[in-house]
């Protein structure tokens, strides 16, 4: 997978800031089997972090305008 920075890499805060939604239903969205599985889970399950370029891509195609764009 080759070298990742910290700054490939987003929390479920940063997730659910993208969709815009409740942190109830982020909880959802990202159980779905379509949605990119986490780089890095902790052994406690409490922190979850996902590439970057999966998350976006994600968003690009299911998630139009998430980006702000006119």
């Amino acid at each position: 997978m080759g070298n990742v920075r910290p700054e490939d890499l987003i929390t479920f805060g940063d997730v659910r800031e993208a969709l815009g939604v409740s942190r109830q239903r982020a909880s959802v969205i990202v159980g779905e089997r379509r949605f990119p599985e986490p780089w890095f889970v902790s052994r406690d399950g409490t922190t979850r972090l996902w590439l970057r370029t999966e998350v976006e891509t994600w968003l690009d195609a299911n998630r139009p305008g998430w980006r702000g764009e006119a």
